[in-house]
């Protein structure tokens, strides 16, 4: 699994997509961890990366 990869559960019979938005190394333990986001299909949309600037002014944001 990457970050940006989409893939789809079922939790208590109820279909849900989920994001890897980040994966890290745990500092205790070791362990690889996910950061998932869980996404509405219904307001799952896609645009181009050069489209954000009218949504975020370069300045406020950082990756």
């Amino acid at each position: 699994m990457d970050k940006g990869d989409l893939f789809t559960v079922y939790l208590d019979g109820v279909q849900m997509t989920v994001c890897i938005v980040n994966i890290y190394k745990e500092e205790p333990s070791g362990r690889d961890v996910a950061v998932l986001a869980v996404i509405d299909q219904d307001n799952l949309i896609h645009i181009p990366v050069s489209d954000l600037k009218a949504f975020f002014a370069s300045k406020q944001w950082a990756n």
